[in-house]
């Protein structure tokens, strides 16, 4: 009797509980559209893709204004390399693994609060509403599934070590730009490891020597 009671309550709770068998996005590409908005109410649209195989990682934002930047990123080797077009030369210039991680410590340790079901789906996963809290006091709202989790730590600057997939979400910078991103791409599969070389036509050069070019 106990047993067959314990049986029905199961039976019955189950469906109340979302079960989502969560995956390490490992290999594939994830892409968003994103808008920006300067300080001085300038406002930009174009795309933000995420291609990841591993250990490596490459952040790529496109604008509508001609604007382009590449980050490469190897966990594996502890390398970052920023890739630069200024008046049609092309540079990259080594970043500081350390300097990156210490920049993302205060984001770290977030929580996530009020966590709902949307009905949508965007980008064909499920998509979560909720809250992520800060241990600043500061707070953001976002759209996420938990389908799938970045394999890196170092993936998404904003969430660390997170666990899940953020579909949906605004911030402003330190330099007062606002961005709102919305996945419209996330797409497992075999990626190249072409992508993540240094194109050869790119002239290497220190972090001091591309500030003073940018003055």
């Amino acid at each position: 009797m106990i047993y067959r009671l314990s049986y029905l309550l199961l039976f019955y709770l189950l469906p109340a509980v979302p079960l989502i068998a969560q995956k390490p996005f490992t290999e594939g590409v994830i892409s968003y559209r994103v808008k920006l908005e300067s300080r001085d109410h300038k406002e930009f649209a174009g795309t933000y893709t995420f291609t990841i195989k591993g250990n490596q990682v490459r952040k790529e934002i496109k604008l509508n204004n001609g604007y382009r930047d590449i980050v490469l990123i190897n966990s594996g080797t502890n390398k970052v390399y920023s890739l630069q077009n200024r008046n049609n030369k092309k540079y990259v210039i080594e970043l500081s693994m350390a300097d990156i991680i210490k920049r993302q410590e205060k984001f770290g340790g977030f929580t996530v609060s009020n966590e709902e079901n949307n009905t949508n789906k965007v980008a064909g996963c499920a998509q979560l509403k909720g809250n992520i809290n800060y241990k600043d006091g500061s707070n953001v709202a976002i759209f996420y599934t938990r389908e799938w989790y970045p394999s890196q730590a170092i993936t998404f600057e904003r969430f660390p070590a997170a666990r899940f997939l953020p579909l949906s979400f605004a911030y402003t910078d330190e330099d007062s730009i606002s961005m709102q991103f919305d996945a419209e791409k996330i797409e497992p599969g075999p990626v190249e490891n072409a992508v993540f070389r240094i194109p050869p036509d790119y002239k290497m050069i220190t972090n001091e020597e591309y500030r003073q070019l940018s003055k």
